[in-house]
């Protein structure tokens, strides 16, 4: 196992879910975290539990779709650490719905947060992580959403499908300036997270879908997201699969290998200019 001690772990998204699983497990292992969630309540109470175990923690409460916020994050984390080892770009959220129903402001808000996010958090860190000039690492969450589409929550997996290239790319342009930083792309199943209460952490900014959520359209499809996320994998299990994967340099990370062989006929439809067919409507596991 690599030793990650007094190494530093930037996590976005970190006061919930994956964020908070992957600070609790880099504590745990000796690493600085320099952690950033638009939720100050949570984000200061895992900070509490985080540093009544010792560990050495930075917190910013911002919205990662801000790129002067989120450049305000990086100056104060490399301030105070002079260093970025793993560079965990993990804020995300979803809104389920119909292409045709989804009010815009939902589909801004999610673009803003799942695409803009990623994208300002790599222009935050990645320029000082290039100049450390040492091994580091980059980790953007991503989805099987990216990879297969999720036509429950269609603003959700267009994004997902744009973290996905992005990172492709982010991939290559390391390799051609000859970076040490290396790129992996996480795409995992269903976990185990409070995802479907994203909406609780949603600016006051986006306005004008109140009407939408109260349609039968919103509360069924929302219904089959809290059941999926609600029966998903542990976020445990989840960490523990990522830090595999970074030692072992396993650029795509894949938590449900029962998906593969729906990623690989998707392949094949591309390839041969078929038609997929829809699986029909998901109904909610009782």
């Amino acid at each position: 196992m690599v030793d990650y001690q007094g190494k530093v772990a930037v996590i976005t998204g970190a006061a919930s879910g994956v964020g908070r699983g992957l600070a609790l497990y880099c504590a745990s292992i000796g690493m600085k975290l320099a952690l950033g969630d638009i939720n100050g309540g949570k984000l200061r109470e895992l900070a509490k539990e985080l540093k009544a175990q010792n560990a050495d923690v930075l917190t910013y409460v911002f919205n990662v779709a801000k790129d002067q916020e989120f450049k305000a994050f990086a100056e104060k984390t490399i301030t105070e650490f002079n260093a970025v080892d793993i560079f965990f770009n993990n804020a995300g959220v979803s809104v389920p719905g119909e292409i045709w129903s989804l009010p815009a402001e939902e589909w801004k808000w999610v673009m803003d947060v799942n695409v803009l996010g990623p994208v300002n958090g790599i222009r935050a860190f990645v320029p000082f992580m290039i100049a450390q000039d040492k091994d580091c690492c980059v980790v953007n969450t991503a989805s099987i959403a990216g990879l297969l589409p999720a036509f429950n929550a269609p603003v959700y997996s267009a994004s997902k499908h744009a973290v996905v290239g992005l990172t492709e790319v982010l991939n290559f342009q390391l390799q051609d300036v000859g970076a040490k930083v290396r790129a992996f792309l996480l795409c995992p199943g269903y976990i185990a997270t409070n995802l479907h209460n994203c909406m609780e952490n949603r600016p006051s900014d986006y306005t004008g879908a109140d009407d939408y959520f109260q349609s039968s359209d919103f509360k069924e499809r929302y219904d089959i997201m809290a059941a999926n996320v609600i029966n998903g994998i542990s976020v445990e299990k989840l960490v523990a699969v990522i830090f595999d994967a970074l030692e072992k340099d396993q650029y795509y990370i894949h938590t449900h290998e029962e998906f593969l062989p729906l990623i690989g006929k998707r392949a094949s439809n591309i390839v041969k200019g078929r038609r997929p067919r829809s699986p029909g409507q998901y109904k909610v596991q009782k």
